[in-house]
């Protein structure tokens, strides 16, 4: 009889850790166990460690307590073998949740969710190597393997209590996936942030900054004694960001604004989503941005975002809308004002201003809809379309200014080589005429502007301001260094114009000013070069080489500045900086200014392979040196890199920015310093589900 009591009673034992230790990791019964990201270069889908599952958010992803986020479930059935069909879907799995090792409750249960999600299936292909996603350039007759996908998709979550928290899904008897989630203890700031300025250069690596120093500041003996150094360099705290992706070292905007904006890692291209593989790039699960939850917890706070690029453009983008990817700039201008389905209020920032014209009315606009009436009249913006009626503008409404199609021109286009942008026929009324760069507001009276706007908006409760000088990035993409010296410039004058306005206004004090960069390039000075040597040396390709001085022999540029503070009077002297990046296609290297129009350092063939472009005016039209390339030859402009980039970081909340953090906890730190990371009414009253007497229990 003790023998059967026993047994019942270890039987009872090993049910009872089952029912609370459930399919965990990788078909393994037992605790969660974490997975190493796997090597290699074709991952099946980002941050899905496990054969056949994923779940998004991915594993160790944090979360504020009552931040809203999508939670995805996603099984894939594939046969390595291309010879053979894929297996069926997978129909049969199992969702369930936990809090610090509790009991497993059903995902639905969990969450008080009355309806289960439909069950979707899709398929898609994957190149599991680069031997197959270059098989038709390698001619290696290599295919891709056919994965059949099975999915269900909650909407809107959230988890109200500080803690950990497993998902796990399991599909088989014997196979199934954990993630675990932590949600952090809410902090109070030491001193609150009233305001917060995020400048950011985008691509901005320390190379950057170095050489725009060398430029924009006078030395006498090596050193900048009359100037000083540039204006953030003077801020109370200087560290370092890690710039990684979800599924690779290297980031591109889209993703690593996305964890500034979210605390959230995603994936290449991707805004505000975990990537999913999905048909429609509208459906990915979001996670909500400091934007919305500005809106929802202090909706007193005024929000405007700055950029030099269009206003559908990744960063800014990143501030106020969800995608898996950015080329769908119609429905990103779309979110402007209605959002998504099925999330909170789309955020409606009091000051948008940028380019991107193009996609605000005509043919390139969602369903045609003219977004400059629609946001006038049911929206209160006020719409300014050039410089003159920004700087005229006085109002309390909110203001809308696009200037111009596209990306709006650069600061060299603006104000030194405006002929350059006659005949662009880029008007931003779409009317054809031109946008003159003359008639495109600078940074400088974008973001000034903007503070007076939100000053106004924002009064006692603040603002959150987004400033962006987008073309640095663009302009090292393309090897085109003098443009981007002038728009870091540019940035760093803005930023001098902004301590004075906030000085002025009483708001100094108050306000928290970060300056950094979202992803790296591997740009680098290393000497200067004569370029009269250089060309006199021409063709000769060993000769040429000669100009260039290094070491004792670097000596100094010769850009002088007399009339602006800041800006060469000279941008094409005889002595240049010698300077390029170690992750680029193959081109000509003269570092003349390309005068005539922004530069095109390479061309690509009908084959879609990527060579040096002769007629390029800083490249062999100016006698440039031969420069081999070392990336893909699919990949026509330079790459982004891994490095990580500093953080200067200015006023209430700066000592939190002092250290090396990863992209993700900027979000965190934003929040904290700002005071957003605790539930309040609002936030209550604003959310549609309510699941604390579940999760509680």
């Amino acid at each position: 009889m003790k023998k059967v009591v026993l047994s019942l009673y270890l039987l009872s034992l090993i049910t009872s850790f089952l029912k609370n230790n459930v399919v965990v990791s990788a078909g393994r019964p037992g605790i969660y166990e974490r997975h190493p990201d796997p090597q290699g270069q074709f991952p099946r889908l980002g941050a899905c460690p496990d054969d056949h599952a994923c779940i998004f958010p991915a594993d160790v992803s944090q979360f504020l307590p009552g931040a809203h986020f999508d939670l995805r479930v996603e099984l894939h059935a594939y046969d390595k073998n291309t010879k053979n069909p894929a297996p069926d879907f997978y129909k049969d799995f199992k969702t369930t949740v936990r809090k610090e090792n509790g009991p497993w409750m059903d995902v639905n249960e969990f969450f008080d969710i009355q309806e289960n999600p439909t069950l979707e299936y899709w398929n898609f292909t994957w190149a599991d190597s680069a031997e197959v996603f270059y098989a038709d350039a390698l001619g290696n007759g290599k295919k891709p393997i056919d994965v059949n996908v099975s999915s269900r998709v909650w909407r809107k979550l959230k988890f109200n209590e500080p803690g950990t928290y497993d998902v796990s899904v399991q599909y088989s008897s014997t196979e199934a996936y954990t993630v675990r989630y932590t949600v952090i203890e809410p902090r109070k700031p030491k001193r609150k942030a009233k305001n917060a300025i995020l400048f950011i250069a985008d691509g901005c690596n320390i190379g950057m900054i170095t050489a725009a120093r060398a430029i924009a500041r006078k030395h006498t003996s090596g050193k900048f004694v009359d100037d000083g150094l540039l204006t953030f360099e003077d801020f109370d705290n200087l560290g370092h960001i890690i710039t990684h992706s979800i599924d690779g070292l290297v980031t591109d905007s889209c993703n690593s604004a996305s964890a500034y904006a979210t605390g959230h890692k995603t994936s290449v291209g991707a805004l505000n989503v975990y990537a999913d593989s999905s048909p429609s790039s509208l459906d990915d699960p979001k996670v909500e941005d400091i934007t919305e939850l500005i809106r929802r917890r202090q909706p007193g706070k005024a929000i405007g975002i700055v950029t030099t690029a269009s206003v559908q453009d990744a960063t800014p983008a990143a501030f106020y809308s969800h995608s898996r990817t950015r080329d769908i700039p119609d429905h990103i201008t779309d979110q402007i004002a209605h959002g998504v389905p099925d999330w909170v209020n789309a955020v409606e920032p009091d000051v948008l201003l940028g380019g991107g014209a193009n996609h605000f009315k005509g043919e390139k606009s969602l369903n045609g809809t003219d977004y400059y009436t629609l946001l006038h009249d049911k929206h209160n913006y006020q719409v300014v379309m050039d410089k003159h009626h920004l700087n005229e503008y006085n109002g309390h409404d909110k203001l809308l200014g696009i200037f111009r199609k596209d990306n709006m021109d650069v600061w060299l286009e603006r104000n030194v080589y405006v002929n350059n942008t006659v005949g662009n026929e880029a008007a931003p009324d779409l009317s054809g005429t031109d946008a003159l760069g003359s008639d495109q507001p600078g940074l400088d009276d974008m973001t000034l502007k903007a503070l007076e706007v939100l000053k106004k908006r924002g009064g006692d409760d603040g603002f959150f301001l987004l400033s962006e000088a987008a073309s640095v990035d663009k302009m090292v993409h393309y090897l085109d260094f003098p443009r981007a010296y002038a728009d870091l410039i540019e940035m760093d004058m803005t930023i001098k114009k902004t301590i004075e306005w906030l000085k002025k206004n009483g708001e100094y004090e108050d306000t928290l000013i970060l300056f950094t960069a979202d992803h790296s390039h591997s740009f680098d000075v290393f000497g200067t070069v004569d370029q009269e040597l250089l060309t006199s040396q021409a063709p000769s390709q060993e000769n040429m080489r000669y100009s260039v001085g290094v070491y004792e022999h670097s000596g100094w540029p010769g850009f002088i500045n007399q009339d602006q503070y800041g800006f060469p009077d000279n941008w094409d002297p005889r002595f240049a900086l010698a300077g390029g990046t170690g992750s680029g296609p193959d081109h000509f290297e003269s570092w003349k200014l390309s005068a005539d129009k922004p530069r095109m350092p390479t061309v690509q063939n009908e084959k879609k392979i990527v060579g040096s472009n002769k007629e390029d005016q800083a490249g062999n039209y100016g006698h440039g040196l031969k420069w081999n390339g070392n990336i893909p030859m699919d990949q026509i402009v330079d790459v982004h890199s891994m490095a990580d980039v500093a953080i200067y970081s200015n006023g209430p909340g700066s000592d939190l920015f002092k250290k090396t953090i990863e992209n993700w906890n900027l979000f965190f730190k934003m929040t904290e310093a700002l005071d957003l990371q605790y539930p309040n009414e609002d936030d209550a009253m604003s959310d549609k589900k309510s699941t604390n007497h579940k999760q509680q229990k």
